[in-house]
């Protein structure tokens, strides 16, 4: 049975009580919209008539985001270029709600991905992306943030893209804060880094990521079951799984616990607009849910709902409590 909308209310009426922090790559969006209305005659390609364009934060800005729009105190720090569009992320941080922490880097250049949009469609998108690679000074100054923001905050996020904000370093740097701080800490982590956070207390893994966490080919004889692939997570890595199954909801397998399928009732496949960020705004609402007390199907259930609110809309954007309660009473009616 689905969360009833009263408790899905109690459960985010608490979310503001809450200092979050995120650690991880921070990325600037980038979304140019237009209409196509002719070729290029230059070449075979469609000339987009430019109407608009915005800023937004991405990778763990679009974490920080969703838990800021929640409606939760959010910190967020990443290692960023010392170039305009760090500028802009700054800009865009404090207008989305969150207090950016940017470590900036001379030898750096700050992520941007530009999106050309068309209606709800992407017609192109541009990466300017080098791997960022933390200088000891660079990385000191990183680790000297964590442990000042750490001391204040009641949950970390880790949001790892594996551009280079989250070195071996910086992740016992995280857990070191999370076990001195006794605070829960969600792994949101590309598979290169996972055994760094052995001992978090969730992860959140979708079920391409999770094959991969366990070095398995999920394109060999089928793949592994979700349960399957929980059990070995849970065991291996010493901590509470949330696998999202995108359409059909996610599984949740405690440590030593029976696990539970928890299927999505809230969203339909034709009602799909764009899956980014989707994974991003599921694993806040997850930590923000169990931090105030929500048991772990509740938290999926909420992580369910905010998946699917997400998916409607167009790029990796946030969403509010409002439109999530909308989402699961839309389903109640």
């Amino acid at each position: 049975m689905a969360i009833s909308l009263q408790r899905a209310k109690e459960i985010t009426s608490l979310f503001a009580e809450k200092n979050i922090l995120v650690v991880g790559d921070i990325v600037l969006d980038t979304y140019i919209y237009g209409n196509v209305e002719r070729l290029n005659p230059e070449a075979p390609v469609p000339i987009l008539h430019a109407k608009k364009e915005k800023n937004a934060t991405g990778g763990a800005g679009n974490t920080a985001k969703n838990a800021a729009m929640l409606g939760a105190k959010v910190t967020c720090i990443g290692v960023v270029g010392n170039d305009d569009s760090a500028d802009l992320i700054d800009q865009s941080a404090s207008n989305e709600g969150y207090i950016p922490v940017l470590v900036r880097s001379k030898s750096a250049q700050t992520i941007v991905k530009k999106r050309y949009v068309v209606g709800s469609q992407q017609l192109l998108r541009v990466d300017f992306e080098e791997l960022i690679e933390l200088s000891s000074d660079i990385e000191d100054r990183l680790l000297e943030e964590i442990k000042v923001h750490a001391a204040s905050a009641d949950a970390i996020i880790v949001s790892d893209y594996a551009k280079g904000t989250i070195s071996e370093k910086v992740a016992h740097a995280l857990m070191d804060a999370m076990r001195a701080h006794n605070i829960p800490l969600m792994a949101d982590v590309k598979p290169s880094r996972i055994s760094y956070f052995t001992g978090a207390t969730y992860i959140s893994p979708n079920k391409k990521e999770a094959h991969e966490y366990l070095g398995i080919n999920q394109h060999e004889n089928g793949g592994k079951k979700a349960h399957e692939l929980a059990e070995m997570l849970t065991a291996s890595f010493d901590t509470t799984v949330f696998i999202t199954l995108g359409g059909e909801g996610m599984f949740v397998q405690a440590k030593k616990a029976q696990g539970e399928y928890v299927p999505t009732v809230y969203i339909e496949a034709g009602e799909v607009v764009d899956t980014s960020g989707c994974g991003d705004t599921a694993a806040v609402n997850i930590l923000l849910a169990t931090l105030v007390g929500a048991t772990l199907t509740e938290a999926a259930e909420i992580g369910n709902a905010a998946g699917a609110t997400v998916a409607k809309k167009t790029g990796a954007v946030g969403i509010t409590q409002g439109e999530l309660l909308h989402t699961i009473a839309e389903h109640h009616a």
